[in-house]
C-alpha cells in the first residue's frame, strides 16, 4: 500500500516521459504548486488501516451513463448582469426610453453641459427613429461655445484603456438648418482623453460612427460628452463600445466576463431567467421577440434593409425594477441589446447548448399575481406561437419568417436547440393547464413538420420550492404528470417532458445533508412510483438554479458535496446550474453570485472554482464505488426568537417562551408596561411602538433595503436558548403579507424565520438566513394559506433539538428537521470519460486533513503519476473579493505514488480531483 500525500502533489514530475503521463504532457497544464507550508503540513499520513475513510473502486463496473450536459451555467438579467454587465454597451439609457421609475425619467444618465437645453421628444410618429424607439433627445445650444450632454455610464461608471479603440455611434439629424459639427469626446473629470467630431449632418436620421482612442487608462469619473455649436440637433441611440469585446463583435459582450464563462467548460447555457421571464405582470415579462425587434403586428421589423437591428428592439422593464417607487438611482430596464440571438451565439461560442426559457402565459407567482389568459383564448395562443416560432428562429432557413432574422444577423447555420423551458417557478392547476397546452401544440407541430419540431423537448417548472412533502408544488408536479399519462394512453413520459426544473436556495447544511437527494432509494426512476415515492421520478431533472446562500468557502464546499451527488445520479439529473451568475458591486438585487464584477475587473467566487473543477473533470460514466468512514452529529437549533413583518403592518401580543424540558417560563411580555422591556432588540427598520398594551409595527413597506434578508424585525430573549416553545397572538393591520417569526437567532446574519403569509399572503414556509444570505422556502415546509386582515391568530413554534414545529390556531403547518444524522466530513464520486481515466473527486468540508485509503479493482497497470487538481482555502469564511488577491482558487499539478492501493491525505477545506491513468497492456 503506497501512502500518497499532498507533498507529492502540486509539482511537475521529474522527467515525465511517455510511460509516466501518457495522455497529457506537462506543458499542457499550468502547474501552480501549493505553498511549501501546506505541503509540509501534509507529510504525516498514517497509512493503510488507520485512514478516516476507505474508498473501494471497481474500475470495470460502469454503473450508468452520466449526462454530457450535467454542469452548465444560468444567466439571469439580475444585478445588472446584462445592461451594465455582460453586454458591453458603455452608455446608460442610450435611446432615452427610460420611464418614471428612473431618476430624471427619460433623461436618466444624461446631464446638460454648458447649460445646453435637453428635451426628450416622446412618441412623435412623424419624427421618431422607429416605432420601437419612439423617444429621442434634442440638444439646443443658445451659446456661442459648444454645449451638449454627457453620460457617465452604468453603475460605477465607464472604464477606458490607454491606446485601445472605442466605437462611438449615433443616429442624428440637423434641426432648423443646423450646419455645424457634433463634437464627441471622452473625459476623466475635466481632462479630455480623446476627441473627434462628425461633420455635415443632414436633416434626415442617419447613423454616424467614430473611433475614439483614450490617451490614458481610467475607471473613475470617466464620461462621454456630445456637444454642438449654436443651434439644435436630434440624437438617438448614442452608443459607445470597446473594440476589445469578446471575439471583437460590434454589438458585443464584455470579454473578461465571457472568458470567465468559457473557462467553466459549461455543457449548457440557460437564459434569460428566471423571474424576468414572468414579469410582475405580463406587460413586464421578458419577450424574446422584442429581443430581436418586432412590430405591433408581432412580425419582425425590416429596418434599413435588414432584420434584428438593435435600434428596433423595444426596451422592456426588468422585474427587478421596483415599480412602487420612482426616481430610482439604479433602475433595471432591458435594452435587449443582449437578446436571444446573442444568447444563442454566446452558448455556441463557449461550447454549450442554449436552453431558452419562455413565458407560459402567466405572470410571476412569487413577485406578482400569477395571472394570465385562459387556455384556448387568443391571448394565450400568442405565448404558444412565440415558443413555436422560437424553434423556427433557431432552425429555419432564410426562406422562413424567423429564420430570416437569424440569417440577417449573420448566422446562416442553425443554432443548436434541444430543450425549451416553459415557465419559471410556477405551479398549480392553472400552470399545468397552460403547460399541457404547450405539450399538445408541440406534439402537433412535430407531426406536421418533424424535421423542424420532432426532437424538441419541453421542460416544466416544479414550482417555487424544493419541498418533498405530498402537499408541495414539487410533488404536485409529478402527480400531474402521472395523471396526464392516464389520460393519454399510449403516450410515454418523455412525451410529457424532457425534464422538470427544480430550484434549491438553502443553507450550506442542507446541501451537505442532501448529498443523496437523487439516489435511487430516494428518487424513483420509474413511472409506477411517481405518485408514491418520497420524491417523484421517471422524468429527468434539470436543477435550473441552486446555491448554498453564501460566497464563502463553507458554502462552496457544501455545494461541491452536493455536486458529487448530482454526478453520481447523472442518469436522472441531466443539467444543473448555480444561480445567479453575475453580481455587480454597486447595486445588487440578489446575492450570492458566481462572478462579481465592477466596471474594470471581476472576481470569480469560491463557488465559481467548485463549478470549474467539476465541469473540467466531468465524467461520462459512473464507476461503482463504496465510501465508508466517520459521520458528524447534527447541531441543535439554538438562539433567541423575534417578531417581524415584510411589507405589512401588524400587531403582536401575549408573547411567552417556555422551556420544553422543565415547563418554566424563560421570558414573556404582554406589553402592559407600555414600553419594550430590556429583553427586546431592534434589529432592522420598522415603525415599532407599544400602544394600548400591544406591540405594533406600522410600516406597510420594508423601506431600509428592498432586498433585505430580514424584513422589519425585533429580537427577543437569550441567544443560548434551545428546546423551547414560543406562543404569541398576531394580527395583520395593513399591507400585502403576513408575519415573520424569527427563531434560533444568533444574529441578523444567522437565523431561521417562519414566514406566515409570504409571497403576497399565499404561503407559510420556513426560511433561513446564513452568513447574511436568505434562502428560499426550506425543503418540505411550504403550505398554502391566506390570512385575513384584522383577525387575531394564535401562533405556536416548538423547537426541540434539530426539529421545529409551527402551528396556527392549533393546526400544524410546519414539521421540519434542520439536520439529518449522517452528514459526513468527506464526500466522493468516481467516474470515467472518453480518455479512460479513473476520475476521483474528494470533498473535505472540515478544517482538518482527512486520509482516504483507496483500493482499485480491475485497474490493470496504473501510471504512477496522476493529474491532480485542488480548490482549497485556509478558513471556511474565505471569500474572493473584487480587486483583491484570491483566497480560494484552483491549482493543478501532478501526484506520484499511484497504484491499485494507496492512501491520499486531503487538505483541509478542499476539493481534490485525481485523474488516474491506465497504461495500455
Amino acid at each position: 500500500m503506497t501512502v500518497m500525500t499532498a507533498a507529492s502533489c502540486g509539482r511537475k514530475a521529474d522527467d515525465p516521459t511517455e510511460d509516466k503521463i501518457t495522455p497529457t504532457p506537462p506543458a499542457a497544464i499550468e502547474v501552480t504548486p501549493p505553498p511549501a507550508e501546506e505541503i509540509l503540513a501534509n507529510t504525516d499520513a498514517t497509512g493503510a488501516g488507520n485512514s478516516d475513510y476507505r474508498l473501494v473502486i471497481d474500475s470495470a463496473d460502469e454503473v450508468h451513463d452520466i449526462s454530457d450536459t450535467l454542469f452548465g451555467i444560468f444567466f439571469e438579467d439580475i444585478n445588472f448582469a446584462a445592461d451594465g454587465g455582460l453586454y458591453a454597451e458603455m452608455v446608460k439609457n442610450r435611446s432615452f426610453e427610460f420611464t418614471e421609475y428612473a431618476a430624471n425619467d427619460q433623461l436618466h444618465g444624461w446631464t446638460a453641459v454648458n447649460k445646453a437645453g435637453l428635451e426628450v421628444v416622446k412618441n412623435d410618429q412623424a419624427t421618431y427613429l422607429n416605432e420601437n424607439n419612439p423617444n429621442y433627445l434634442v440638444i439646443t445650444n443658445e451659446k456661442t461655445d459648444p454645449a451638449g450632454a454627457s453620460n457617465p455610464g452604468w453603475l460605477d461608471g465607464m472604464y477606458v484603456k490607454e491606446g485601445e479603440g472605442y466605437r462611438f455611434s449615433v443616429y442624428a439629424r440637423a434641426m432648423n438648418g443646423y450646419e455645424g459639427p457634433v463634437y464627441v469626446d471622452l473625459l476623466e473629470g475635466n481632462e479630455v482623453l480623446c476627441s473627434d467630431k462628425i461633420e455635415a449632418l443632414t436633416s434626415e436620421w442617419q447613423k454616424y460612427e467614430l473611433r475614439l482612442t483614450p490617451s490614458k487608462t481610467a475607471y473613475r469619473a470617466v464620461r462621454l460628452r456630445v456637444m454642438i455649436d449654436t443651434g439644435s440637433v436630434a440624437f438617438d441611440m448614442i452608443s459607445l463600445f470597446p473594440e476589445d469585446t469578446y471575439k471583437g463583435r460590434e454589438n458585443g459582450l464584455r470579454r473578461d466576463l465571457v472568458e470567465k464563462l468559457e473557462e467553466l467548460s459549461p455543457g449548457f447555457l440557460r437564459f434569460p431567467g428566471g423571474c424576468i421571464i414572468e414579469g410582475t405582470t405580463l406587460a413586464t415579462a421578458y419577450d424574446w421577440k422584442s429581443s430581436i425587434g418586432v412590430g405591433k403586428d408581432g412580425l419582425p421589423i425590416l429596418w434599413n434593409g435588414k432584420y434584428g437591428d438593435v435600434a428596433v428592439r423595444k426596451q422592456g422593464i426588468n422585474i427587478w425594477t421596483d415599480e412602487r417607487q420612482t426616481n430610482d438611482k439604479y433602475p433595471s430596464f432591458m435594452s435587449y441589446g443582449l437578446g436571444f440571438f446573442e444568447f444563442f451565439q454566446l452558448a455556441e461560442d463557449i461550447g454549450a447548448i442554449g436552453v431558452p426559457v419562455v413565458n407560459c402565459g402567466l405572470a410571476c407567482m412569487g413577485q406578482g399575481s400569477g395571472n394570465g389568459p385562459e387556455v384556448g383564448t387568443d391571448g394565450f395562443e400568442r405565448y404558444v406561437r412565440d415558443a413555436l416560432d422560437l424553434v423556427e428562429f433557431c432552425r429555419g432557413d432564410a426562406s422562413t419568417v424567423w429564420g430570416r432574422v437569424r440569417c440577417d444577423l449573420g448566422h446562416e447555420e442553425p443554432f443548436a436547440l434541444k430543450y425549451i423551458a416553459i415557465g419559471n417557478e410556477q405551479f398549480g392547476v392553472k400552470f399545468y393547464e397552460h403547460y399541457e397546452a404547450f405539450v399538445e401544440a408541440f406534439a402537433k407541430a412535430a407531426e406536421d413538420d418533424p424535421e423542424l419540431y420532432g426532437d424538441i423537448e419541453l421542460i416544466y417548472s416544479a414550482g417555487l420550492d424544493d419541498g418533498d412533502s405530498g402537499s408541495s408544488s414539487y410533488m404536485q408536479s409529478y402527480k400531474r404528470a402521472a395523471n396526464w399519462l392516464k389520460k393519454n394512453p399510449g403516450k410515454d413520459i418523455s412525451d410529457y417532458a424532457g425534464a422538470t426544473d427544480q430550484h434549491y436556495y438553502n443553507a450550506p447544511s442542507w446541501f451537505l445533508e442532501n448529498n443523496d437527494y437523487y439516489d435511487e432509494n430516494n428518487y424513483s426512476r420509474t413511472v409506477d412510483n411517481m405518485t408514491t415515492a418520497r420524491f417523484g421520478g421517471a422524468i429527468p431533472v434539470f436543477v435550473g438554479e441552486y446555491a448554498a446562500q453564501s460566497n464563502n468557502l463553507k458554502a462552496a464546499l457544501a455545494e461541491a458535496s452536493y455536486m458529487t451527488g448530482l454526478e453520481r445520479n447523472g442518469d436522472i439529473v441531466v443539467m444543473a446550474a448555480y444561480a445567479p451568475l453575475f453580481g455587480n458591486t454597486t447595486a445588487t438585487h440578489w446575492s450570492p453570485d458566481l462572478i462579481w464584477f465592477n466596471n474594470h475587473t471581476c472576481a470569480p467566487s469560491a463557488n465559481y472554482y467548485m463549478q470549474k473543477i467539476f465541469a473540467e473533470n466531468a465524467g461520462t460514466k459512473l464507476l461503482r464505488s463504496t465510501f465508508t468512514g466517520t459521520e458528524r452529529e447534527p447541531e441543535p437549533l439554538k438562539g433567541c426568537v423575534g417578531v417581524g413583518t415584510w411589507d405589512t403592518a401588524a400587531s403582536y401580543d401575549n408573547i411567552v417562551v417556555t422551556d420544553n424540558l422543565t415547563g418554566n417560563v424563560l421570558a414573556e411580555d404582554d406589553f402592559s408596561s407600555g414600553a419594550l422591556s430590556a429583553a427586546w432588540t431592534k434589529a432592522t427598520d420598522g415603525a415599532w411602538s407599544v400602544e394600548n398594551g400591544v406591540l405594533k409595527q406600522k410600516n406597510t413597506y420594508t423601506d431600509t433595503n428592498r432586498y433585505s434578508t430580514t424584513g422589519s424585525v425585533l429580537y427577543f430573549g437569550d441567544s443560548s436558548w434551545t428546546d423551547y416553545t414560543l406562543t404569541l397572538d398576531a394580527r395583520i393591520d395593513g399591507g400585502s403579507e403576513g408575519f415573520l417569526i424569527p427563531f434560533a437567532v444568533r444574529g441578523v446574519e444567522n437565523n431561521y424565520f417562519w414566514n406566515v403569509g409570504g409571497w403576497t399572503n399565499t404561503v407559510s414556509c420556513l426560511q433561513q438566513v446564513s452568513d447574511a444570505n436568505k434562502s428560499g422556502p426550506l425543503n418540505g415546509t411550504t403550505k398554502r394559506l391566506k390570512l385575513t386582515r384584522g383577525q387575531t391568530y394564535q401562533l405556536k413554534l416548538e423547537v426541540s433539538g434539530t426539529n421545529v414545529k409551527c402551528y396556527i390556531d392549533g393546526v400544524l403547518y410546519v414539521d421540519y428537521d434542520s439536520a439529518r444524522t449522517g452528514a459526513a466530513d468527506c464526500y466522493h464520486v468516481v467516474s470515467t470519460d472518453e480518455s479512460g481515466d479513473i476520475i476521483i473527486k474528494l470533498v473535505n468540508v472540515t478544517g482538518e486533513p482527512r486520509t482516504v485509503e483507496v483500493e482499485i479493482g480491475n485497474s490493470g497497470t496504473l501510471n504512477p503519476y496522476a493529474v491532480w487538481e485542488q480548490v482549497s482555502g485556509n478558513d471556511p469564511n474565505d471569500t474572493n473579493n473584487v480587486g483583491k488577491d484570491e483566497k480560494v482558487t484552483l491549482v493543478k499539478g501532478y501526484c506520484e505514488g499511484i497504484s491499485d492501493g494507496f492512501v491520499y491525505k486531503t487538505a483541509p477545506y478542499s476539493v481534490t480531483v485525481l485523474r488516474l491513468k491506465k497504461i495500455p497492456e
